[in-house]
């Protein structure tokens, strides 16, 4: 995430979740055909783009192929495609800074069902925190605090002294066995914390905690 004072970590202004979020009813996911209006290109051409692994998709229970908003959107702005608006509409953005790729595809699970609309990405090392904070603007961070290679404490210290950052609400992420750090991690800025293993039902109290109701 960097060294040095809070505006190393290169945090730029974003809107929080201080005041009224306007939250929209948005698609959270979409058909190869919708794709592929997005990309320019035919749904064959989606389809192939998937099966060859360069744009990341998911099958419905009926078996359908499916693209998540961020995994188009990261899609788009790697290839230098440019970003319809509606793909940037308003949303609660939430980055899941942790190791565990299970943890953060079981919030995708979780939150892709829900109607409130959610912005989800996700990184697993300090690196693509670092750059992720800076670009993606969260709301919400779900903070690990035992992610290698990065003091949590410290991070949550400069995190609440930037100014531009101050609608940004942090989540720790603990065992049941890291009591102490967890409260360490309260005293330190974060709103909540969330204990792995965690229940649906777990999730959205932390994120009601933060202002945000999942419906």
């Amino acid at each position: 995430m960097g060294h040095g004072d809070g505006g190393s970590f290169g945090f730029v202004p974003h809107r929080g979740l201080a005041g009224d979020i306007a939250f929209m009813e948005m698609k959270q996911s979409f058909s190869t055909s919708e794709v592929a209006k997005y990309c320019h290109v035919t749904a064959d051409t989606i389809r192939k783009w998937a099966e060859a692994g360069r744009i990341s998709v998911f099958k419905t229970p009926g078996g359908h192929r499916r693209i998540r908003r961020e995994d188009l959107v990261q899609f788009l702005r790697e290839n230098s495609i440019p970003v319809h608006g509606d793909l940037n509409a308003a949303g609660v953005r939430i980055l899941l800074i942790d190791p565990e790729r299970s943890v953060a595809q079981v919030v995708r699970r979780l939150l892709d069902r829900a109607r409130t609309s959610f912005h989800i990405e996700s990184a697993f090392d300090a690196f693509d925190a670092g750059r992720l904070v800076a670009a993606f603007h969260p709301d919400v961070i779900f903070l690990d605090l035992r992610l290698p290679g990065m003091d949590a404490l410290e991070v949550l210290r400069r995190l609440k002294e930037v100014p531009e950052l101050s609608g940004c609400r942090i989540i720790g992420v603990a065992t049941a066995d890291d009591r102490d750090l967890a409260n360490r991690a309260v005293d330190h800025g974060a709103i909540s914390i969330l204990t792995k293993p965690f229940t649906p039902d777990d999730l959205r109290r932390a994120l009601a905690k933060v202002g945000v109701e999942v419906s």
